[in-house]
Order: C-alpha cells, then sequence, then structure tokens
C-alpha cells in the first residue's frame, strides 16, 4: 500500500450569491485538504459567474489560501460528478503539491508572434526539458492561433505531457476568459508547468472508429488530398459506404471523419492510433477532399464514423486499459476537458464523461469544463481536438510505501 503525500480536492457550486458561492467552495475543500496551504487551484467558470462576480478568480484565490491558480471560462462546467450544460456554475480542483514546483505563466498573441524556437520557450517560461515538466494549457480561442502555441510548445518540450482546452461560452473576442494567479485575461493563453514530484498521466478519447482500409496519400497540397491509392478520395468514399452496415451506412451521412496515423512504423492501426480531423469539404469534379489539417504525400490515413456508442465505448477502453495497468502510482485527482458537441447531445443523458471517469477510477477529485477545443498528445506530440475528451490523471511517483 502506498502513502501519497500529495493530495487533491475538488468543489462544484451553482450558487449564485457571491459569499455563497466563495463558501461552498471552501467547505467542499477544506473538507478533504484541511486547514493546510494548498499549492495550485484550477478553476473553471460559467460566463454568467464572471459577469456578476467580477475578479471571481482572485477572490476563490484568496478564499483558499492558494498559491497560485489558473484556469478558464467554460460554457459548461464539470466537477465532483456532475457536468453542468445549462446551469451556471463553478469548478475547482485544489492540490498541495510537496515536491512540486509550480510555474504559472501566461502567453499573448504578441510573443507567439516573436518566438524563435524551442529556446524561446524554455526561457519565456523559465522551465527547462531536463526538469521533465508537466504542462496545462488554456486559450482563448479569439486571440491567438492554438494550433501554433501547442505545435511550439510541444517542440520546446518533445517529452512533457501537455493538456488543457480552448476557453469557451464567448462569442466574440473579449467575451472568455483566463485566470492566472491574481489576474484575469481577456485575451492569449495561460497554463502552468508543475515539476518535480508529479506525473501526469493523460488519456485522450477521439470517439471513432476506422472503416474501410488504411490508404496511401499519393497527391496532396496543403490540407487538399487530391489523390488516396492513386484514387481520388471522393471515388475512394463513395465505393466503400454501400459495402458497410446500413446503420454506419447512416451515420455516414453526417459523421464521417479521416483519421491521419501517427506513427507510421507500426504494422496495424486501430482505435488512438489516428489523428482524427473533419471533412471540412470536397469537389465533385474532380473528387478532392479539403480535410481541417496540414497533410503530405505519403502519409497514411483511414476514414472514420463517429457516434455516441462509439464515443461511449472509445472512452471506457481507454479508462479500463488505465486501471488494468499493473505498478502505476495511484490517481490522486483528475482534470477533464471535454468537447463542446460532447455531453447529453452526443450521449442522450447528462454526466456521461465525468461519471464514466469516477466509476472506472474513482472515486476522485475531478474538475473541468467543456471546451472549443481539447489539447491533448496523440503519440508523443500535443494536438488541438475536436469531439474529444481529454482526461489529465495526476499521481505521485515517489509515494512513500506504508509498512506492513
Amino acid at each position: 500500500m502506498t502513502l501519497s503525500q500529495m493530495k487533491f480536492a475538488s468543489a462544484l457550486s451553482t450558487q449564485t450569491d457571491l459569499l455563497d458561492l466563495v463558501q461552498d467552495l471552501a467547505r467542499q475543500v477544506r473538507a478533504d485538504l484541511g486547514a493546510e496551504k494548498i499549492d495550485l487551484v484550477l478553476l473553471f467558470a460559467h460566463p454568467d459567474m464572471l459577469r456578476a462576480h467580477a475578479g471571481l478568480g482572485e477572490t476563490v484565490r484568496r478564499a483558499l489560501g492558494a498559491r497560485h491558480l489558473v484556469g478558464c471560462s467554460g460554457a459548461g462546467i464539470l466537477g465532483n460528478r456532475q457536468e453542468c450544460e445549462s446551469q451556471p456554475a463553478v469548478s475547482v480542483l485544489a492540490a498541495q503539491l510537496p515536491g512540486v514546483a509550480v510555474a504559472p505563466f501566461s502567453i499573448t498573441a504578441e510573443t507567439l508572434a516573436e518566438a524563435a524556437g524551442p529556446a524561446f520557450w524554455q526561457f519565456q517560461l523559465e522551465v527547462t526539458p531536463a526538469m521533465r515538466p508537466n504542462l496545462l494549457l488554456f486559450l482563448d480561442p479569439f486571440s491567438i492561433p492554438a494550433a501554433t502555441l501547442v505545435d511550439a510548445l510541444g517542440e520546446a518540450y518533445p517529452a512533457a505531457p501537455l493538456i488543457g482546452g480552448l476557453a469557451s461560452g464567448g462569442r466574440q473576442p473579449g467575451e472568455c476568459r483566463l485566470f492566472c494567479d491574481a489576474t484575469t485575461l481577456e485575451a492569449g493563453a495561460v497554463g502552468v508547468a508543475l515539476t518535480g514530484n508529479i506525473e501526469l498521466r493523460t488519456l485522450i478519447s477521439q470517439g471513432c472508429r476506422p472503416i474501410g482500409q488504411p490508404l496511401t496519400i499519393t497527391r496532396a497540397d496543403k490540407n487538399v488530398i487530391f489523390e488516396l491509392g492513386g484514387r481520388p478520395p471522393l471515388a475512394v468514399l463513395q465505393e466503400l459506404l454501400p459495402q458497410l452496415p446500413a446503420g454506419d451506412q447512416k451515420l455516414a451521412q453526417s459523421a464521417v471523419l479521416l483519421g491521419r496515423v501517427i506513427n507510421e512504423y507500426q504494422e496495424d492501426f486501430g482505435r488512438g492510433d489516428f489523428l482524427v480531423r473533419n471533412l471540412i469539404g470536397h469537389d465533385p469534379a474532380s473528387g478532392a477532399m479539403a480535410i481541417g489539417d496540414w497533410v503530405r504525400t505519403g502519409q497514411t490515413v483511414q476514414f472514420q464514423l463517429r457516434d455516441g456508442a462509439t464515443a461511449a465505448a472509445d472512452l471506457e477502453s481507454l479508462l479500463r486499459r488505465e486501471h488494468a495497468q499493473a505498478g502505476q502510482p495511484p490517481v490522486c485527482g483528475a482534470l477533464l476537458v471535454s468537447c463542446l458537441g460532447r455531453g447529453a447531445g452526443m450521449f442522450g443523458a447528462p454526466n456521461h464523461d465525468i461519471e464514466a471517469l469516477q466509476q472506472a477510477l474513482g472515486p476522485l477529485p475531478v474538475a473541468g469544463f467543456f471546451a472549443n477545443g481539447e489539447i491533448g498528445p496523440v503519440g508523443a506530440k500535443p494536438f488541438v481536438h475536436g469531439f474529444t475528451s481529454v482526461i489529465g490523471l495526476f499521481a505521485e511517483p515517489n509515494a512513500k510505501v506504508a509498512p506492513a
């Protein structure tokens, strides 16, 4: 049996009065963490709460006595065992992290434009790859190119787990919010680097299953595929669809996507081996297809289907696999970032993703939000996803062993 010194607590509140809200969050957190100092709070708040309570982030940080706080706004808020999709809420994940260095950071679009390679980011964040950081990142979708920033940080820290999401709840620039310690921002990105005696394990559920066979791109330019295996991709798809079961044929009318293989050295490909991207258009004359990603000749791709049942099965499979792993440090807490397109609309009932997580690995302190895009690794590289559920599991690698 292991005795973890690292402790997490989560709280979710729908109280509308500021004093009641803060007291409710503090009561839940302190019930698990006691009066000891809190090193980090992750905060996620519905825009209605932020409009009603200016300075909510700093108010929560002070009420909890936290050294650091990061987070963002969300159109839906996740916490404990609940997903609040239609009711304004605030959730927190609070952590006591002995032996862990906590380094919050903020990034502007101007900083990203000036960036010049990995060394720039290592200087900017004051964190080197040798420190083996675990990175959390939250972005405003209107003011900073998410994929560019994620690619840059992935290059600067090639072995580091990097997860997070794009703030939601705003319909135009300036309406989303980001939190970094005492500061509330309307643009850019915020995050935190965790180094030392902490491990961040990631689960990325893209909720898709392959159909047909893997094919090689034989001609492409930017995000347009002109040939798959020497044939127009539209012709390949039109030939494939009648071969599918009737249910899949119906599903493919609205939910067919394309997955790009991450590790070309594998012999066989299945769920989890693809970076899944939307099909965003096609040319009936040439049969070319445009997708939501840059592609190149020589890459392996495969058509994919997504629906609620497939997404549920994919998440449950990942959680079962995680639960079955022997010899891993026990999970102390979890961050859950789910796409706005999931939730009750995809699964037909509320609380699906957070309940699946709690049933497989819980009870756990869990907090998170519904995002405009989710950030997490496929293979060893981080990407921005859609319709995905990203889970970060926090553990203490060197937890003490209890005496027999």
